[in-house]
């Protein structure tokens, strides 16, 4: 006997990886009986999406960052509204790799309980929360796995989703597994040893690793990267008469630009972290913020280390603006961008996005999609 008899599926995905996971269960509970309606977080409707919510599970699906639900799901988390024992599930993707015969499955760390409490304090009957491997898309650190690896990590997975999703169908809670107990011990660790750490991945994600990219000059100026953009991140500003795109502080590094464009424009600036970070950074600005550091700690009467990583940041995310302004500079030079873009790594990388979904997928909106 079914628990439900329909589902509302709430998904954030960049290169795809989750929006497939969403179509397999969106499959299996067709195929159950039971109504399926998938949604974009962005196309939520509160009062329309829990008119009857004492028979639907509701599912949260998203993609790991840090350890911890992207920033955009963690505020769509704090959105939901409140709700007296609505049932509700969330699954967190996870980046996998195969080496060989060797698969090295990926970790969600606290992704899932802080999604878990954040909903029961909301009221939601929490039917379960697991963690599943899809293919690593980190682009701007790694180049793409072969289509054999990706084909492999998602066969394990849909096996997973389909034993997992049929317990919680008769009523069943996914809760105390085997998954979730190693889950755990990642979170344990990571918050032992560096307490603050999806905080400063956060930022890091925000400001860091989305200012370091660049369009190079294969670059049509099509604007489709800013078009499918799930936070709206990119801008298409004036570049010598054309328009290129700049990433905001929006953007959450979701890989999605970087994979799906046709002309492979979308860069990883691994020359300007290089420049700026051992011939910029390390002389002069990191002089300065020490010594602004153990100033204002002295001055404070602080003396934990994490703390005064933070009051670093106070002045570490104005330096950022400068030098993106700097590199957006320069790559307007198409000599320099060409320097930039034939020193990147990602110049060479094999990009990824999920074989099984195109951008038309993506960008499809409510009206559309259910």
């Amino acid at each position: 006997m079914k628990s439900f008899d329909t589902s509302l599926l709430y998904v954030l995905s960049g290169t795809g990886n989750t929006f497939r996971v969403a179509r397999w269960i969106e499959d299996l509970f067709e195929k159950n009986g039971i109504k399926t309606r998938l949604k974009f977080i962005e196309d939520a409707d509160w009062q329309e999406d829990f008119k009857h919510s004492g028979r639907q599970l509701t599912t949260v699906l998203f993609p790991t960052h840090g350890f911890m639900p992207p920033w955009s799901m963690i505020k769509f988390l704090f959105k939901m509204p409140l709700q007296k024992k609505a049932k509700v599930l969330s699954i967190a993707t996870r980046g996998a790799l195969w080496i060989g015969p060797v698969k090295i499955p990926g970790a969600a760390g606290f992704a899932n309980f802080f999604a878990a409490l954040v909903l029961l304090f909301k009221g939601y009957d929490i039917r379960g929360f697991f963690s599943l491997d899809m293919a690593a898309n980190m682009n701007n650190f790694h180049p793409s796995l072969t289509l054999d690896a990706v084909n492999g990590i998602c066969k394990k997975s849909k096996r997973k989703i389909e034993f997992f999703m049929s317990r919680v169908m008769v009523g069943k809670r996914v809760l105390f597994t085997l998954n979730n107990l190693y889950e755990g011990i990642w979170a344990s660790l990571l918050f032992w040893l560096i307490p603050i750490f999806p905080i400063l991945y956060l930022i890091y994600a925000k400001t860091g690793m989305a200012k370091i990219m660049f369009a190079n000059n294969n670059c049509v100026s099509c604007g489709m990267c800013a078009k499918m953009c799930p936070n709206h991140a990119i801008e298409m500003k004036p570049f010598f008469g054309k328009k290129r795109p700049f990433w905001t502080y929006h953007c959450e590094n979701c890989m999605r630009c970087m994979g799906y464009c046709r002309k492979k424009a979308v860069e990883a600036g691994h020359s300007w972290i290089f420049l700026l970070t051992f011939i910029m950074a390390v002389p002069v600005f990191a002089n300065i913020t020490t010594g602004l550091t153990i100033a204002i700690g002295r001055f404070l009467g602080i003396n934990n280390y994490w703390l005064m990583l933070l009051v670093e940041a106070l002045y570490y995310i104005p330096a950022l603006f400068l030098s993106y302004w700097i590199f957006w500079m320069l790559i307007r030079i198409p000599a320099v961008n060409t320097i930039f873009s034939v020193t990147t790594l990602t110049h060479y990388f094999k990009r990824f996005h999920d074989p099984e979904t195109r951008v038309k997928f993506l960008m499809k909106r409510k009206k559309e999609i259910l």
